[in-house]
């Protein structure tokens, strides 16, 4: 697992397994101590993009348009992380750190 790649997972608010961009820091994520990442999730496409979301496609490992949701990180289970669809291409990496910077509102000090 890597930061930005696109893993299938099951957070305690959902009944069924999900796509997750993993965000948490490579440390976090190598670390055998750390059994949680934080993930952004990721849902078909269906209508106009809301303004708190990116928009992922083919480039990214999806087969339809999806929306990766930008305003709230989701605890994830490492070990229950599983089948690796992709990962972010760079330019909606950027575009996901844009996003999550304006929602969330986060002001350089």
């Amino acid at each position: 697992m890597k930061q930005w790649e696109i893993w299938k997972a099951r957070p305690p608010e959902f009944n069924t397994d999900h796509w997750f961009v993993i965000v948490s820091a490579p440390e976090r994520i190598a670390s055998p101590r750390h059994q949680h990442v934080n993930g952004l999730a990721c849902f078909t496409l269906r209508g106009k993009l809301l303004g708190t979301d990116v928009q992922l496609n083919s480039a990214d490992g999806f087969a339809a348009p999806t929306a990766c949701q930008c305003d709230l990180l989701y605890v994830l289970e490492k070990s229950r992380a599983h089948s690796r669809t992709g990962q972010v291409t760079y330019e909606r990496q950027q575009a996901i750190k844009r996003k999550v910077i304006e929602v969330l509102r986060f002001i350089p000090a």
